[in-house]
């Protein structure tokens, strides 16, 4: 047994971690914090960096997705889809290329549920959850924007002599979002285009000078020239398009096909840029056409950082967006590609515009 001198002598080589000095603690947990803290602040970039460098990626895989269905479509009717419908006679439609690949990307369950509703036009869908889901394909998941469309004017009248009247109904939510959009091509300057645009690079921090000039070209209402038109544009996509790959002059690897755009983030009615896997609501506006093409007028990403609203390409993926060339190939382009470049490849012969 202990002795009281020798358990004294113990306690004295020993003392208890209740005497330690309360100072000395402070500093040990301040220590232990500004480490942790240090290496927050070193790894969290690299953190996010790992986590854009994989929505690049999946944004990528989505879009050889809908170029591979894309494919398969044009096997299948040996031309691409028509931008968007509209028929001599009858209710307008405005159903989109996108609708219409739909069975060869794993959403034919979806596809099957419209096809009974395609005479009555997108107008016709009941206001259900089955018709607004917003399919993980044809999402980039960089975008931040909502699920579904804030608002949509939608045509509600027939056509006469492939007019579209002009009455319309605001739908709020009831369209799913898209990222992806067909390529319409551009619009001369002689026809009413976009000679150039000042808004800097990379960003634009004051209102674009112009944000794209997709919208409804003909003014005059005749049968030659009609209020909805868009074959002007020399894309790939517009209009009762169905361009087939024999027309596409300057090679399908040399022409884009379907590039991305992201959200605004202005969710006003009036705002141009949204996008949907319907169609085309309503062809009287630029807000309805460009839910689902959009036009080379304007250079890639020329409404960022502030995410303006835009009738061209775009993306949230730093420097620039992809795009699904004719042959289904993907390319990551440059928002520094030179305009006129851009221009061209966005054209289906660019030798005769």
């Amino acid at each position: 047994m202990f002795s009281l001198r020798t358990k004294n002598r113990v306690n004295k080589r020993f003392p208890s971690s209740k005497r330690l000095p309360r100072g000395l603690m402070r500093l040990e947990l301040l220590l232990v914090l500004s480490v942790i803290l240090l290496n927050v602040a070193i790894f969290l970039p690299f953190v996010q960096v790992a986590r854009e460098a994989a929505r690049r990626d999946q944004c990528k895989h989505n879009l050889k997705q809908v170029g591979l269905a894309m494919a398969n479509y044009v096997d299948a009717y040996e031309c691409f889809p028509a931008g968007f419908d509209v028929s001599p006679q009858g209710s307008y439609s405005g159903w989109g290329w996108n609708l219409r690949i739909l069975p060869y990307m794993d959403a034919a369950d979806l596809y099957n549920t419209i096809e009974p509703r395609l005479a009555e036009g997108i107008h016709g869908l009941p206001d259900t959850p089955q018709f607004s889901r917003r399919l993980t394909t044809l999402w980039c998941p960089s975008d931040t924007g909502t699920e579904t469309v804030p608002h949509a004017m939608v045509v509600t009248a027939k056509v006469v002599d492939g007019i579209v009247s002009e009455g319309t109904e605001d739908w709020q939510s009831r369209l799913p979002h898209s990222s992806y959009f067909g390529n319409a091509g551009y619009l001369q300057l002689a026809a009413g285009g976009i000679q150039y645009n000042a808004a800097g690079i990379p960003t634009s921090v004051v209102p674009l000078i112009n944000g794209g000039s997709l919208g409804h070209f003909g003014t005059i209402r005749s049968p030659d020239h009609r209020y909805c038109d868009q074959k002007n544009f020399g894309g790939v996509f517009g209009q009762n398009s169905h361009v087939a790959p024999r027309d596409i002059h300057d090679g399908t690897s040399n022409t884009f096909m379907i590039g991305e755009r992201y959200s605004p983030t202005d969710l006003s009615a009036s705002t141009v840029g949204h996008g949907t896997w319907m169609g085309v609501p309503d062809c009287t506006r630029a807000q309805g056409l460009a839910m689902a093409l959009a036009d080379a007028s304007v250079r890639i990403n020329i409404g960022t950082p502030l995410r303006e609203p835009t009738t061209g390409f775009g993306s949230l993926h730093h420097g620039g967006a992809f795009f699904v060339l004719g042959d289904g190939a993907v390319r990551f382009i440059s928002q520094k590609i030179h305009l006129e470049v851009f221009r061209n490849l966005s054209v289906i012969d660019d030798g005769n515009r």
